[in-house]
């Protein structure tokens, strides 16, 4: 993926947390298309959770879990996102290039 794609997703998600659905809507595009990039940006360590797991499930306790395709996925389902320092690190870079 290029520059350009990687730092408007950022961007959108520098704003405040964000759900996948709300970056879908920002970005004009789906949350399907959307979900592949945000999984690489998670495992990158360019996103992160914005609400802390409980009992091991990202969604927290929930009556549906032993149905949930995510509850025992090593990638976890990502439902609030905001950036780590490494993407705050990462846009800051983006507009220092963009200045000169």
């Amino acid at each position: 993926m290029t520059a350009a794609p990687l730092a408007m997703i950022l961007r959108a998600v520098a704003g405040g947390p964000r759900t996948p659905a709300e970056l879908a809507r920002a970005l004009d595009s789906s949350e399907d298309a959307l979900s592949g990039m945000l999984q690489t940006l998670h495992t990158g360590g360019y996103v992160q959770e914005a609400q802390p797991e409980q009992e091991g499930c990202a969604c927290g306790p929930c009556a549906l879990k032993s149905l949930c395709r995510n509850a025992d996925s090593p990638a976890p389902s990502l439902t609030l996102l905001k950036l780590t320092a490494r993407g705050e690190v990462y846009l800051g870079r983006q507009r220092s290039s963009s200045r000169t």
